[in-house]
C-alpha cells in the first residue's frame, strides 16, 4: 500500500537529458529567427532550458510555440535590404523592434547605436552594414546571440565585452562597419550587466572617453559639411 510503480510515473517528471536540453535550445533559436521570440525572451528561455531538470520544465518553455513537423527544414526567403540614409546622423534604435535580414546605414557623419535586447530577428542570420566617414558602431546584445564583426576603420578597433560566446546554432548578427573614424563595440548584457555586479570603472571611463571622441569628431564634420568645406 502506498507503493508506486513505473506505470504511475508522470511523463513530465522524467529527468531531461542533455540531448533534450540541446534540442529545446535549437527550437527556441529557430523561433527567435522566425520572429516569434524577441532576443531577450530567447536568452531567458535558453538559460532556463540549460538548467531544466525534467521534461516538463522543457515543455513549458515551448508550449506557446507551434509544433514543428518532423524533419522540417526552414528555407529562408530572399528579401531586399532595409536602407537608412542620412548625410548627417546615423541610426539609433532600442526597445521593441524588428531587425530585417539586411539593414544598411549610410551617412557622411553618424554612427549606429543599436540595442537588440527587445528586438525580433527576421531570420536566424541578419546583417548590419554601416558606411560613414565618421561614426562608430555600438551594439548591445543579450546572452546567447552570436555577433561577428568585420570591416575597416583607420581610427577605432573592435571590442567585444561580456560573454561567453554562444555555441553553434545560435541566432547570428553580422556587423560590417566601414569608416575613417569609429570602431565597433559589442556589449553583451546579462544578469548583472555586461561587466558583472561590480562593474569595471576603468573600462567605463575609457568607453566614455571613446564616446566623447566620436561625438566631437561628428560635430566637427557636421560643421564642415554645413559650411560647404571638404573634410
Amino acid at each position: 500500500m502506498g507503493e508506486t510503480t513505473g506505470d504511475d510515473q508522470s511523463a513530465g517528471s522524467i529527468r531531461a537529458s542533455d540531448a533534450e536540453r540541446d534540442a529545446t535550445v535549437e527550437r527556441l533559436s529557430r523561433a527567435a529567427g522566425d520572429g516569434r521570440l524577441t532576443l531577450e525572451e530567447f536568452s531567458q528561455r535558453m538559460e532556463r532550458a540549460t538548467e531544466a531538470k525534467t521534461r516538463a520544465d522543457l515543455d513549458r518553455l515551448v508550449a506557446d510555440l507551434p509544433v514543428e513537423p518532423a524533419g522540417a527544414v526552414a528555407v529562408p526567403a530572399s528579401a531586399p535590404a532595409t536602407w537608412h540614409v542620412s548625410p548627417v546622423g546615423g541610426l539609433r534604435i532600442s526597445g521593441p523592434w524588428r531587425m530585417e535580414r539586411h539593414v544598411i546605414v549610410a551617412s557622411i557623419v553618424g554612427g549606429a547605436r543599436i540595442d537588440l535586447s527587445e528586438a525580433q530577428l527576421a531570420a536566424p542570420e541578419v546583417t548590419l552594414t554601416k558606411v560613414s566617414l565618421v561614426g562608430g558602431t555600438r551594439i548591445t546584445v543579450p546572452p546567447g546571440i552570436r555577433v561577428e564583426a568585420s570591416g575597416f576603420s583607420l581610427v577605432g578597433g573592435t571590442r567585444v565585452e561580456g560573454g561567453p560566446e554562444p555555441g553553434p546554432g545560435a541566432p547570428t548578427v553580422y556587423i560590417r562597419a566601414f569608416s575613417l573614424v569609429g570602431g565597433v563595440r559589442i556589449q553583451r548584457s546579462g544578469r548583472h550587466g555586461a561587466r558583472g555586479p561590480r562593474g569595471d570603472w576603468r573600462a567605463e571611463r575609457e568607453d566614455w572617453r571613446a564616446e566623447r571622441r566620436d561625438w566631437r569628431a561628428e560635430r566637427r564634420a557636421e560643421r564642415r559639411s554645413r559650411r560647404g568645406r571638404p573634410g
